[in-house]
């Protein structure tokens, strides 16, 4: 029997899934990275590293984080 999380242990199983859960939020929505990185205002290197797992600044932690808990991003409209 394991011991309940602490609210520390959460945020380390939180960190551990981020990039799992902004790949499946891309993939599941459709977007490229340009388009996941502009909708959560990052560049989209940052977005990048934050999806591979990388190390980030807290901002951009914010910031995904923000887009992971946002609606669906709208699509661009692609020109015909």
């Amino acid at each position: 029997m394991s011991a309940p999380l602490t609210p520390y242990g959460e945020l380390l199983d939180i960190f551990a899934a981020l990039p799992v859960l902004i790949r499946d939020k891309r993939r599941r929505e459709a977007l490229t990275l340009r388009d996941a990185a502009g909708a959560a205002g990052i560049s989209e290197s940052a977005f990048a590293r934050a999806e591979a797992g990388d190390d980030v600044i807290s901002s951009t932690l914010v910031a995904v984080l923000k887009w992971l808990s946002a609606t669906p991003t709208p699509k661009r409209k692609t020109k015909q």
